[in-house]
């Protein structure tokens, strides 16, 4: 070969040998930024409105949530098939919550019927009021709807569970996949305790991160304790969720405290003389750059299969007429939903954040703790109890 031929034949290799590298560097690239999906939970009544059930959707998606959260109990079927539709026409996804109003599942026999009065709708599609053949049909019966993303089966504090529910709640989660094997199953989690107890039971712990309170945690630079604290907890629940095998998930804060007297005094900011009013003027919804901060400490520092955040009415308002919270309303709604869908939209961060120097937190509660001093504890009793009272008011409303 000549010394023109031999130097084509190398120009071309390193070519090829350059291409390929940049091929296969945008192939890295376009994986390591590829965002999970994104939910958000509602809670509109979808027998009664469901025309604006499905606006709310539509708001949703246009927003970048693939995913919404919603109760599957207390709505004939018709309803539940028709928003299941609804969604998965806007290309999004339904996570069904199933606890129940309490009592739950794993809390009685298989023999038991406390749950067909929730669940009386599938319980007479069923034929059955007993509680194993009913979770059976309950669960074979959601799986088939279009767009079933999975299964929001319990919050591991405010669904009540306790330590000495950990075989009931397997056996719960059991039946749920031996119905459906294929839909995801979650318990939500919100301190390390409660995550290293049920880590290996359900595909995935949905860790509640809920920072914001009074102040404002930007910039970061002025805040680098709490956001290396979120950091922490974000990476010791992808350690976790990878000791067990499983996928991790989250739960971020889309409300106020202060948009109801209880949470406002469980966090200690409030007092049992405020009125909702003063107590909502105490405390604050995040703004979007938290949020989008919140958004992004998760994705540096852990590898989550679902983001979720609580909630859409917390966000861009209620669907009914409960008086249990303030919601917000008119420019406020507004600017809090376009500040959130910013946020959800937002690129992926760049290289993982290195947690190495920064304060060690060991589970959540050390990061309620710093917000909330002696509260901390209490401080867990937060938003889907709230959704179970609400839920109860109305029905008082409606009888």
């Amino acid at each position: 070969m000549d010394g023109r031929r031999l130097h084509r034949w190398i120009r071309f290799g390193a070519l090829a040998c350059t291409l390929c590298m940049l091929a296969a560097f945008g192939t890295a690239s376009a994986s390591a930024a590829t965002l999970p999906p994104q939910g958000i939970f509602e809670n509109c009544n979808l027998d009664t409105e469901m025309q604006t059930c499905v606006q709310r959707l539509e708001v949703m998606h246009q927003g970048g949530m693939e995913v919404v959260v919603i109760q599957a109990w207390g709505y004939s079927l018709a309803s539940l098939s028709q928003y299941a539709e609804a969604a998965h026409s806007l290309g999004m996804s339904v996570m069904w919550q199933i606890a129940g109003p309490g009592p739950f599942w794993w809390q009685g026999s298989s023999s038991s019927t406390s749950m067909s009065g929730p669940f009386s709708a599938l319980a007479s599609s069923c034929g059955c009021d007993q509680n194993g053949p009913l979770l059976a049909y309950t669960v074979q019966w959601l799986s088939q709807l279009p767009g079933t993303y999975g299964y929001f089966a319990a919050d591991a504090y405010d669904d009540t569970v306790s330590s000495g529910d950990d075989s009931g709640m397997s056996s719960y989660v059991a039946q749920i996949k031996q119905q459906d094997p294929t839909h995801t199953v979650m318990i939500g989690s919100a301190d390390e305790s409660e995550t290293s107890q049920y880590q290996r039971i359900p595909d995935e712990i949905g860790t509640e991160m809920y920072p914001v309170t009074t102040s404002s945690l930007m910039p970061v630079g002025a805040n680098q304790d709490m956001w290396g604290s979120i950091a922490q907890w974000a990476s010791d629940a992808q350690r976790s969720a990878d000791a067990a095998g499983k996928q991790s998930a989250f739960i971020l804060q889309a409300f106020t405290w202060g948009d109801n007297l209880v949470d406002g005094q469980a966090i200690g900011v409030c007092s049992a003389t405020d009125t909702q009013s003063s107590c909502y003027a105490k405390l604050r919804y995040p703004s979007s750059a938290e949020q989008l901060q919140l958004r992004n400490e998760v994705l540096s520092n852990a590898h989550p299969a679902l983001i979720l955040w609580f909630s859409f009415y917390g966000t861009y308002g209620q669907a009914g007429d409960d008086t249990y919270s303030i919601y917000p309303t008119g420019a406020e709604a507004a600017a809090r939903w376009a500040g959130l869908a910013a946020a959800v939209q937002g690129p992926f961060p760049g290289a993982p954040t290195e947690t190495h120097g920064r304060p060690h937190v060991a589970s959540g509660h050390k990061i309620l703790a710093h917000i909330a001093g002696s509260h901390a504890k209490r401080h867990r009793r937060r938003k889907h109890r709230r959704h179970r009272r609400r839920l109860k008011h109305r029905r008082k409303k409606r009888a």
